[in-house]
């Protein structure tokens, strides 16, 4: 299930599939998730992290513009 999930998470986002899946991959390895037994659970608590923390990255980056 998890491949497939990735497949269709990463074709549906309209960006270049290869750098989607390559960052995908990236967060599911930090995250210790084995990506062929990847559940939708957890690819959506794994994203929501990265979410926060690219929001919180923009909102330290706008901060310091003067």
């Amino acid at each position: 299930m998890g491949e497939d999930l990735i497949r269709k998470v990463t074709s549906a986002t309209g960006l270049p599939q290869d750098l989607i899946d390559e960052e995908l991959l990236r967060l599911l390895r930090q995250a210790g998730v084995d990506s062929s037994r990847l559940t939708l659970e957890e690819l959506r608590t794994i994203l929501a992290e990265y979410v926060q923390d690219v929001l919180v990255a923009a909102k330290e980056s706008t901060d310091q513009t003067p």
